[in-house]
């Protein structure tokens, strides 16, 4: 108990050199400088790098893969998506490709963060005969909007069909409908 006083006196003064030293750390002169390439401004402040959550897909012997056409976009930009689909069974394939992107306001002011919302989405069907690679480019037509974390998402179908397949699904969809 005698010691106490001295103890708390070291713990207080351990944690003023800290506070100190992160300051020096984080401060105009450290991590965060304002005169940098990286200054904090307006034109900055405005860029946004989104995230494709879904760069590789790999299902149905099929390889596909996501890009964006620019690493960071400025608020008002509309991002073109390219996706690639390259077939590598021995088989034509029909794979049907959906492509998203999400928004999600930085800026909510409740307990719980926002949920990213679905902006746009596009599903495309191409049809690759064996071994074969096509790539497709989609125009978003969405603007980055501002004060939004923005991400693209690809999803694929879960099976493959040939164009015999295709043919027999959508003959069986228009049947069932005509009886309903």
């Amino acid at each position: 108990m005698k010691y106490l006083g001295r103890n708390t006196l070291s713990i207080l003064g351990i944690a003023a050199v800290t506070m100190l030293a992160t300051l020096a750390f984080m401060g105009p002169n450290g991590v965060q400088a304002e005169d940098g390439e990286d200054a904090k401004n307006a034109a900055t402040l405005a860029k946004v790098s989104p995230e494709i959550s879904t760069p590789k897909l790999e299902e149905d012997n099929c390889t596909i893969t996501l890009t964006a056409d620019k690493e960071t976009y400025t608020v008002g930009d509309k991002p073109v998506l390219t996706f690639t689909v390259k077939n590598d069974s021995d088989k034509e394939v029909v794979k049907s490709v959906k492509v998203s992107m999400f928004a999600r306001d930085l800026e909510s002011r409740g307990r719980m963060p926002a949920m990213a919302i679905e902006v746009w989405t596009k599903t495309t069907e191409v049809t690759l005969a064996a071994g074969e690679t096509k790539t497709v480019t989609l125009e978003t037509g969405t603007a980055i909007a501002e004060h939004n974390a923005t991400s693209f998402r690809m999803s694929g179908a879960t099976d493959v069909l040939s164009k015999e397949a295709k043919l027999r699904k959508a003959v069986e969809e228009v049947a069932r409908r005509n009886t309903n």
